[in-house]
């Protein structure tokens, strides 16, 4: 079905909903919002620093039809400028320059008490620049997303507990308008046009407890099915397999725990596992017309990764419903490929899988001018550590530093 098809779809539902509920409600707005804006001085080891901006914010502005009823518009930015580094699913990948849109619009309806469903239209818009003479809309790694999502809630509330209980759906379609692999640069009429595209049918579900001792527990995996538009599977000699797709499948968890360690000082442990699945190789050609040194891996994108991540936070009580906040952290990432083999700096592959180690130390500050508005202060530093040396293209040993200061906004 066509994305242009699922929008309209739910344009008549919501015009349904409207037409049977305008003349019989009083409608009420209640907006919502918050915003960051901080000045950034950023460093890369061995390279050159880099004073910049972090700008970060949300509205959601909702309708409130009747007491069950709400419409629910949630637009999201993200605009920074500090040295980055991403990890695409090709490699590592450096930027200065990173601007993400997110608008979804959703309607909710509590169906009977305590139980929700959600139908939602989504809508991405992302762009990145590695440097400041380029234009917006021409990185090579710039996306969009659009779909529609399907969710259920559940809450149970006693005088001791609260748990929340999620199921959704969504499936997106993701373009990349402006990927060209080597092969696409190198052949006019490449028979791939459009390989990083792909259509995603997203399956998640969550749990949420949190007792009144202070207690706090969540889980959330997701399965995520990625059916490539046109990409074709690699035979061993680099040709395409014209009779085979790509078709990915990701496993993502997220669980944490958190808990009160005195009156004022809170722990907190969150953790993340993904595992992806992909049978598409990498012909390596060396950029040499012989092929005696031509290298074929097999399930290149193959992989697993682990991530830990426990912080502690300090809240100091002021009056007025104000509080001071000071949170330590630290994070440590695993990434195992299970056939990609790592290369020494001249290219030369190796015996051994590639395994890429990512640490981070974080201190945050949050001081209070008002109640809804904060002075914020962060500092990061972030180092990381491959067995892939060869790093012609992309990134996998680099140290940054980040500090950041400016002011937070609710409302």
């Amino acid at each position: 079905m066509k994305v242009k098809t699922l929008f309209s779809i739910l344009l008549f539902t919501f015009t349904i909903v409207f037409s049977t509920n305008i003349f019989s409600q009083n409608f009420k707005f209640i907006n919502t919002g918050h915003i960051e804006v901080l000045g950034t001085y950023s460093d890369i080891k061995k390279g050159e620093a880099l004073w910049g901006y972090n700008i970060f914010g949300y509205i959601c502005p909702s309708l409130k039809i009747d007491p069950t009823l709400y419409l629910i518009p949630l637009y999201t930015l993200e605009y920074k400028r500090l040295r980055q580094f991403i990890s695409e699913e090709e490699g590592i990948v450096q930027y200065t320059n990173y601007l993400t849109h997110n608008l979804t619009l959703g309607l909710r309806k509590e169906f009977k008490k305590n139980w929700f469903i959600k139908i939602s239209t989504l809508g991405t818009w992302n762009y990145v620049k590695e440097t400041k003479n380029e234009d917006w809309g021409e990185g090579l790694y710039d996306y969009r997303d659009a779909g529609v999502s399907l969710d259920f809630r559940h809450r149970i509330r006693t005088e001791k507990t609260f748990e929340n209980y999620t199921w959704g759906f969504e499936y997106f379609r993701r373009k990349y308008p402006n990927f060209q692999s080597l092969l696409s640069i190198g052949m006019p009429s490449a028979p791939e046009k459009n390989e990083k595209d792909f259509d995603g049918y997203k399956f998640s579900f969550g749990w949420e407890r949190a007792t009144s001792e202070g207690l706090k527990f969540y889980i959330k995996p997701y399965l995520l099915l990625k059916f490539f538009l046109d990409k074709h599977l690699l035979n061993e000699d680099g040709t395409l397999n014209s009779s085979k797709k790509r078709k990915d499948t990701l496993l993502n968890l997220d669980w944490g725990i958190s808990f009160p360690l005195t009156e004022k000082i809170r722990f907190f442990l969150d953790n993340n596992y993904s595992y992806n699945y992909s049978k598409l190789g990498y012909y390596d050609s060396k950029n040499t017309l012989i092929l005696t040194d031509d290298k074929f891996i097999p399930r290149y994108y193959y992989y697993q990764s682990f991530l830990i991540s426990p912080s502690l936070e300090y809240i100091y009580p002021l009056e007025g419903e104000k509080e001071i906040s000071l949170k330590l952290g630290f994070s440590f990432l695993y990434k195992d490929y299970f056939d990609r083999k790592a290369q020494t700096e001249s290219g030369t592959y190796s015996q051994k899988d590639q395994r890429d180690l990512e640490y981070e130390l974080s201190a945050a500050l949050s001081f209070p001018i008002t109640k809804k508005l904060n002075w914020l202060i962060r500092y990061s530093y972030t180092w990381a550590r491959s067995n892939q040396r060869y790093e012609a293209y992309y990134r996998y040993n680099y140290d940054t530093y980040l500090i950041e200061a400016g002011f937070s906004l609710n409302f």
